[in-house]
Order: C-alpha cells, then structure tokens, then sequence
C-alpha cells in the first residue's frame, strides 16, 4: 500500500521543494548498466525515477543511451557476459566521465562469488567514484549517495517510509 501512496502522491502533488543546482553540469546525466545479480538495486531505481523523490531538483536525471551520459551507474554483480557491455558504455561515453556502484553486488560481488561466470564486483577492476552501499539501498539512501558527490542535503520524499526501509516492500 506505501508503494501505491507513494506513487499517486508523486502523479498528484503540486510542486514540491526544489533544490538548488550545484554541481558542475546540471543536470548530472546518469546510465544504468545492470551487470547481473537480482534485480532488487534495479528497482529501487526505478522506483527513484518515477516515485516522490525530486531526481531532477536534486540535479540528475537518467538517459537512455551512454553517448549523451556523464556518469556510469553500475547496478549488480559483474558477470561475464556482461562485462563487455559494460565496456562498450564506457568507452562510448564523452569524456569527464564517472563510475557510481548502487549495492553490494556492485561494489563486492555481493552474495555472488566469482567463479567460472562471475566476475565480482568492480572495487577491485575500476576506479570506483561513488559507492552506494546496501542489498539493496532505498531510493532515498541512493538520492542521498548522489547528492553528497556535490555536498549537497535532501529532504526527505514526501509520504516516503521509514529511513533504511525498502520501496519495494508494502
């Protein structure tokens, strides 16, 4: 039921606090990149992008394609497959550019192991800009890890749940 609220709160309200744009490029151009593991971090943020919490007053937005992204945002374990992929949008991306890991799988590898199809996570094959901790992290706590790239404080969504709890759950 928190879900369904949170969802017509976000359709219905009438502008909310906004905040001010600080950081170099506004807004800060995000693509997802899901490695494996899940899915639980992926929902999370979708449930960003399209519930109560202000993604574009804070300064950032997702794109579809790596070509017009400034930050490369890093969901789930690497794995094989996907690691060629995950290539591809970097390479594909203007230069500056950035790596944000979302969760554990993404940081550490998570629950999964490396092993004959997994290769872990990226802490230890990337240079990592931003990690979001957690299995997986609301979308306030990620909003939150975004935020502090530019030092900047959000408000809590409005008719959002409890810190630390999930969007997912009702």
């Amino acid at each position: 039921m928190g879900l369904i609220r949170a969802v017509f709160d976000a359709a219905f309200r009438q502008g909310g606090p906004r905040l001010k744009p600080v950081g170099p490029r506004w807004p800060l151009l995000l693509f997802h990149v899901d490695t494996g593991g899940c899915g639980g971090c992926g929902m999370e943020l979708e449930a960003l992008a399209t519930g109560p919490y202000d993604m574009e007053g804070a300064g950032f937005g997702f794109v579809q394609s790596p070509r017009s992204a400034d930050v490369l945002l890093v969901t789930g374990t690497l794995t094989r497959t996907m690691a060629p992929v995950l290539e591809a949008a970097w390479q594909a991306m203007p230069k500056p550019k950035g790596v944000i890991c979302v969760g554990g799988c993404a940081m550490d590898g998570g629950y999964f192991p490396e092993n004959y199809s997994v290769l872990g996570g990226l802490d230890r094959k990337a240079k990592i800009d931003l990690q979001i901790p957690g299995c997986p992290p609301s979308p306030q706590q990620v909003l939150d890890g975004l935020c502090s790239l530019f030092g900047q404080r959000v408000p809590p969504a409005r008719g959002a749940q409890a810190e630390g709890s999930s969007s997912t759950s009702s």
